[in-house]
């Protein structure tokens, strides 16, 4: 029938075909993750390492005879695991960014890093499903505050060890020299 006044018997419940997204898990090793989840996921995982490392870091000095090569160890052993978690993280926002994974090994270049990074930070995703998937569900609010909220969180982090640190050495120094002083006096 040709009447232009009857009502379309499409289907307007389904999604359309670019329209399918998919909920991101923060372990998955595939599929996409926004620019917002990226950070998020990166400095959640950022965190946790600098948690579980200064932990161990107290635990070994304190147990240890030779602290420097036990250190030194710890490092390693902390180090490799996060750099993978890093390299994955990287390759999940490329491919929402319709980029190969590989794409991933310009972090080992200087200066093509912060290229790279700067990149992932405020390029826009492709919009609709690509050949890495479909695209990622809205982020939550949670999402969003803490991924917006953790730099800003290290940031501020930074400075007042940048502040604490050099004014605690200035402290333990006065006060040795003090204590001398006090040794030297009967």
């Amino acid at each position: 029938m040709d009447n232009p006044y009857l009502a379309p018997d499409a289907v307007l419940t389904a999604p359309a075909a670019d329209d399918i997204t998919y909920e991101p898990s923060i372990f998955s090793l595939h599929g996409r993750i926004g620019r917002i989840r990226y950070l998020a996921y990166s400095f959640a995982l950022s965190l946790i390492v600098l948690v579980i490392g200064g932990v161990f870091s107290a635990i070994v000095v304190g147990v240890t005879q030779n602290p420097a090569v036990a250190m030194i160890v710890l490092g390693i052993a902390i180090y490799i695991p996060s750099f993978a978690l890093a390299f994955i993280m990287a390759k999940r926002r490329l491919n929402d960014l319709d980029h190969s994974g590989w794409m991933s090994l310009l972090m080992l270049i200087p200066l093509a890093n912060v290229i790279l990074g700067l990149y992932m930070v405020f390029a826009a995703g492709t919009p609709t499903t690509n050949r890495f998937g479909p695209r990622p569900v809205k982020n939550s609010r949670a999402i969003v505050i803490f991924g917006l909220a953790m730099p800003v969180f290290f940031c501020v982090i930074g400075i007042l060890a940048a502040i604490a640190i050099p004014a605690y050495q200035s402290y333990v120094m006065r006060a040795k020299a003090a204590e001398i002083q006090q040794t030297i006096r009967p």
